[in-house]
């Protein structure tokens, strides 16, 4: 969870609702970005294990959000562990040397808070790339990707959502 209690791995929707994880938008709107991105390279963010890789490209295509469940799920993972450990150790060293607890304390809270801190860095460049993609995206799309898009998202061409 982050500080204001939200799941990393939920998606805000403007009408308030969220789902755990986007579902993938109709195969017309998906081959339509996939085109897309394999026409416009140049328009990718540069490579970043976090931030742009190939889980956000297939993400991306699929959903029209730039993001990463593995990163998140790291990240996550890493300040739990890291927390569960900075807390043994505290506890172990103030067994033998209270002097010390505070300075621990303080390291443990660094250690713990630095994937979190990571982690809303990336949410905020995941967002970034996604406004500065499906801008240039809708810009460039053909009428036919719009109608499927309305279709789709309307669900007047009897897909669903």
């Amino acid at each position: 969870l982050t500080s204001d209690g939200q799941s990393v791995f939920s998606i805000d929707h403007q009408s308030g609702a969220k789902s755990e994880l986007p579902k993938s938008d109709s195969a017309k709107l998906v081959l339509a970005r996939t085109h897309f991105i394999l026409e416009n390279e140049d328009l990718l963010p540069p490579y970043h294990v976090f931030h742009s890789n190939s889980e956000c490209i297939a993400v991306w295509c699929k959903t029209g959000r730039w993001s990463t469940l593995q990163t998140a799920v790291y990240l996550v993972s890493s300040s739990v562990g890291f927390g569960k450990s900075a807390v043994m150790m505290t506890l172990s060293v103030a067994a033998a040397h209270v002097v010390l607890v505070p300075a621990l304390a303080v390291g443990g809270l660094a250690v713990v808070g630095a994937p979190m801190l990571y982690l809303r860095k990336s949410q905020q460049l995941w967002q970034e790339a996604t406004m500065r993609l499906t801008e240039e995206f809708w810009r460039r799309a053909s009428p036919d990707v719009f109608v499927e898009a309305i279709e789709y998202w309307g669900n007047w061409g009897g897909g669903s959502p």
